[in-house]
């Protein structure tokens, strides 16, 4: 469900602004309505440090250290400094490392010629030329007519040097290059310098992620404190020859006790009020303990409206069964409950509650995997001892089973909507939906009941779609003439069953993907089987594919009982259940 929310107006003297900011930030319970104010070079100098900041850690978390928190007289700036520097320098070595690559590859051909080589030669008023030329262009005669010398041959090209004595040329067609200036131990020798610098700056990463991550979080939160005070006061209007600061925010309903005993003691003035439809208020959910769990899930779309119903705990049943149906194999789930409840016992505190909801989603699976009677691929109806065979589904009636999951969503979503409708608008804009609600019953009933010996009176048939049939055409616009609503009423006729029939299809995924996961579990029990019967070394190659097979089968199913679940939710659920959204996240101003 959504918090309601309590509208504040202040008035307070300008002498006393700052002290009643910082009490408001320490008791930290008022979302302040943001005016549309450019923001000054100080927010915008602290938005880009606490940027940086994230980037840092961000960086660091990703090197993989055993955090072991250590003092240091650098602040958490200082070390994004020091980050950027050696960041840089890094960058500037890794240039300079692909000019020495290019610069060894040309002079490893000719072998490590030194300058003094050349100085030498120099005296003697010799100059040394270099060409390179193909092995099948080079004619040998060239030896015989001029002073040069083949020094290697590679990949088809002859390396030669020409010694060329006064001005006697040298012309051969071959193309000339000069060497680079540095000799080939020269340059293997930078390049070694700027591995090993590489390597010394990697060990300074390391020693940052392990001792000064707590530094750098610590900066973070001082600067958002900062940030988010002068937020507040360039969110504040200047009144009364800037003389009274006006400022607006919201509250929690249950939170107001406590805002108003410290108004009283401040002796502020302050109007409050509840929120109008006009009013862009804040999304606090509060749900109960399973709910809660499904609140990330909702937020990849979006937060509701303030002014609608929150869907997080009529779709949280529904994607747990998703899940299990589209792995829906005994073992995996078993797997996955176990690993996450283990691995929920060390793991971080705002961990816990994720690897809570894959406890459940393990647990659905278990549930499901039992109906279609897979374990780790094997086929429980073929095991005679197994005692629950009456439970397993054949796969056709796996099939109908998705479809009619996917109709009692999509049923389910439509009592949503007419909820929805009346709370936000009114009765009469409900009626519409409710006379689909009641032609889907009628249909259902004039179609199951002679199935049971039971005949529905034609009376009562015709009563029922007649009242429907009327409910959808005169009040699909209760805001246009009863002539125009009849017409854009036949048109959400055709829609509509157009539509639904689509989104009924679309749940035939969770059979698909189900299907999918049982049958490559049992492919890869297959493969590790023909390998057994070589004695007790073929159980090595045998437990090899089961575990790479099943993990990566494991990996495959959830990613997809994960998505596919969210396409269905977001999708066909909440456009049955007309979902909005766009809501606002409360975000209270507080330390």
């Amino acid at each position: 469900m959504i918090t309601p929310m309590i509208k504040y107006s202040f008035l307070i003297y300008h002498k006393e602004y700052i002290a009643f900011l910082e009490k408001l930030q320490e008791l930290g319970v008022l979302h302040i309505i943001e005016k549309k104010k450019e923001i000054n070079e100080d927010i915008k100098l602290s938005l880009q440090q606490i940027s940086e900041i994230n980037k840092a850690l961000k960086f660091l978390a990703s090197r993989n250290q055993e955090e072991k928190p250590d003092k240091t007289s650098l602040s958490g700036l200082d070390l994004v400094e020091k980050m950027k520097s050696l960041t840089d320098e890094l960058s500037v070595i890794e240039q300079e490392k692909l000019s020495l690559n290019k610069e060894i590859q040309k002079v490893e051909p000719w072998g490590d010629f030194s300058l003094d080589m050349h100085d030498k030669f120099a005296k003697l008023d010799i100059k040394l030329r270099f060409f390179i030329c193909s092995e099948r262009k080079f004619d040998p005669e060239w030896k015989q007519k001029y002073p040069i010398e083949i020094v290697n041959t590679v990949a088809g090209y002859s390396y030669i040097v020409a010694f060329q004595q006064g001005k006697d040329l040298i012309d051969i067609d071959a193309e000339e290059i000069k060497l680079p200036e540095h000799t080939l131990s020269e340059l293997f020798k930078k390049n070694e310098s700027n591995e090993q610098r590489i390597e010394e700056i990697g060990k300074i990463f390391d020693e940052y992620a392990e001792k000064y991550q707590d530094v750098l979080k610590e900066s973070r939160q001082k600067l958002q404190e900062k940030t988010n005070f002068d937020l507040a006061i360039n969110h504040t209007e200047k009144q009364a020859e800037e003389k009274v600061m006006f400022l607006e925010g919201w509250i929690p309903e249950e939170k107001k006790q406590t805002l108003n005993q410290m108004l009283d003691e401040q002796n502020v003035y302050y109007v409050s009020a509840e929120p109008n439809t006009e009013d862009n208020v804040p999304i606090k959910l509060k749900n109960n303990k399973f709910s809660k769990l499904f609140e990330p899930v909702g937020d990849l779309f979006s937060l509701p409206d303030y002014k609608e119903l929150d869907l997080t705990p009529f779709f949280a049943p529904f994607f747990m069964l998703f899940f299990g149906f589209c792995v829906g194999d005994t073992g995996y789930g078993l797997f996955i409950l176990i690993a996450t409840l283990i691995y929920r016992r060390k793991a971080d505190a705002k961990l816990k509650p994720l690897l809570s909801l894959a406890a459940y989603l393990g647990a659905a699976t278990v549930i499901m995997g039992l109906v279609s009677g897979t374990f780790f691929g094997v086929e429980l109806v073929n095991i005679e001892a197994y005692p629950l065979k009456k439970i397993i589904l054949e796969p056709l009636k796996l099939f109908w089973l998705s479809i009619g999951i996917g109709g009692l969503q999509i049923f389910y979503g439509m009592f949503i909507k007419a909820a929805n409708e009346i709370r936000q608008r009114g009765l009469k804009y409900g009626l519409s939906t409710i006379g689909w609600i009641l032609i889907i019953i009628s249909g259902a009933l004039t179609v199951i009941l002679p199935k049971v010996g039971v005949e529905l009176p034609k009376f009562v048939s015709i009563l029922l779609f007649t009242v429907s049939g009327a409910l959808i055409l005169i009040f699909s616009n209760p805001d246009i003439n009863v002539f125009a609503s009849i017409g854009s009423g036949l048109y959400d006729v055709y829609n509509m069953v157009t539509g639904i029939f689509g989104d009924l299809l679309s749940y035939i995924r969770l059979f698909a993907l189900g299907i999918s996961s049982a049958i490559l579990g049992l492919v890869f029990n297959q493969i590790a089987a023909q390998f057994l019967g070589g004695g007790i070394l073929s159980y090595i190659p045998f437990i090899i594919i089961l575990l790479i097979g099943h993990a990566l089968n494991i990996f495959l199913a959830g990613l997809g009982a994960f998505v596919h679940p969210l396409r269905l939710t977001f999708v066909e659920f909440y456009k049955n259940a007309g979902f909005a959204g766009g809501g606002k996240q409360y975000k209270p101003f507080s330390k």
